[in-house]
């Protein structure tokens, strides 16, 4: 809290000691600092404390650079003794991070890799793609319970209202069509699926740019240093978001790593 001060003018706002200026990883920049008012003023100094209002323009000492780009974000105020108000002031800035879709020289943005796994169906997993297209109707037909695997007898049946044992007119064929089977049968129709993210995040004055906003769902080559996929997997720009603070915007960018074939140019080129 902070102290007693006298010998006020007029509508005087006094800046007391200890402004904390802290920059984040991401690059931007957040300041906390302490101004002190009479009472009796409160009512004609509350507009100039306005989010989006220059730092500087309630203490003028506020130093070079930051007294251009620094601007109220929050405000908390407290009655303090001596008939006296604390303005307790947190203010955010930046400089530009883009131009076009790249990033402007100097920033420093954090970037994050993730890799996780998603419960998806058999029909996404790689050993299905190869399949005959009648192995996989007859899959489809098992997983909508159309027909029943005997896995002692390796036959097809058709499930019907009487029950009987008939033996469907088509079966299976393939090796790894069977491996499938034998796992619908036992109720299994899923398996773990492993998904990799590239994420960037800045912070700066600028929102996103319409190249940015444009790349969304296409294929794209993610900034920084992703790992280097194998064969013909690449990178699509799946996710975008920005937030604001201020006048800071913080965004952030993520990039999906494909499976081993690369996402559809057909869909998805830029």
């Amino acid at each position: 809290m902070a102290a007693t001060i006298f010998g006020f003018g007029v509508n005087e706002m006094k800046a007391q000691p200890g402004l904390s200026i802290t920059r984040s990883e991401s690059g931007g920049w957040t300041a906390t600092h302490e101004i002190v008012v009479k009472a009796a003023d409160f009512a004609d100094v509350v507009p100039n404390f306005v989010r989006g209002t220059l730092l500087s323009s309630v203490d003028p000492n506020v130093p070079a650079p930051f007294d251009s780009f620094l601007t109220i974000d929050t405000v908390t105020f407290v009655r303090t003794d001596g008939d006296l108000y604390t303005f307790n002031v947190t203010a955010t800035g930046g400089t530009a991070q883009f131009e076009g879709d790249e990033l402007t020289p100097g920033v420093e943005p954090t970037y994050t890799l993730t890799g996780q796994l998603s419960d998806v169906s058999f029909s996404q997993h790689p050993k299905w793609k190869p399949l005959a297209d009648l192995d996989k109707t007859l899959l489809g037909m098992l997983i909508a319970g159309l027909l029943t695997y005997n896995i002692g007898d390796g036959v097809l049946y058709l499930n019907n209202e009487a029950n009987a044992e008939v033996a469907y007119i088509d079966q299976l064929a393939g090796a790894d069509a069977i491996e499938f089977a034998t796992r619908i049968q036992q109720g299994q129709t899923t398996y773990q699926k492993s998904a990799y993210t590239w994420n960037e995040s800045t912070e700066g004055v600028d929102q996103l740019t319409p190249q940015q906003i444009n790349k969304l769902g296409k294929i794209a080559t993610p900034r920084g240093t992703p790992p280097e996929p194998t064969g013909t997997r690449d990178w699509m720009l799946t996710s975008v978001s920005q937030s604001q603070s201020g006048e800071l915007y913080r965004t952030n960018l993520e990039w999906t790593l494909s499976e081993d074939d690369g996402w559809d140019s057909f869909l998805y080129d830029t």
